[in-house]
């Protein structure tokens, strides 16, 4: 009988060393699996962190993109305006032009016709013309 309760206790000392090998090694997987999540829960926290710092990079080069066109659209504005404002100077000279080449040739018209009135001896402008193309001929000839 003895060996009978010292088999017992043997068995009950095997399953108590049993149990606490399992308990070790749920211990030992507990640990990693906290130890994983801990990993897994920085990791993400560093994904989102350098997303978030991406993000706002993005933005920041957005904005200054938009600030740039804004400066753009600005100066083309100063532009077109400088150039509407030459272009109705410009016009506003070529009509100055024109009309004083207009008034030149009518005093110049209005001279060359009425020269042999303040002369005998100035001949008339279509005399001078007649003469001219004469003179022309001849030279081909």
């Amino acid at each position: 009988m003895t060996h009978l309760l010292r088999a017992i206790e043997d068995l009950g000392m095997r399953q108590m060393e049993g149990q606490e090998q399992i308990l070790h090694i749920q211990s030992n997987w507990m640990r990693q699996q906290e130890e994983w999540q801990k990993q897994h829960m920085e990791q993400q926290q560093e994904q989102y962190s350098q997303l978030t710092q991406a993000i706002h990079q993005v933005t920041e080069r957005q904005e200054r993109q938009d600030k740039h066109l804004q400066e753009l659209n600005q100066r083309q504005l100063a532009q077109m305006k400088s150039f509407n404002e030459f272009n109705v100077l410009n016009e506003g000279r070529q009509l100055h032009r024109e009309e004083f080449n207009v008034n030149t040739q009518a005093r110049l018209n209005y001279m060359s016709s009425n020269m042999h009135h303040l002369h005998y001896a100035i001949p008339t402008y279509d005399e001078v013309q007649k003469e001219f193309v004469e003179q022309e001929e001849r030279k081909v000839k």
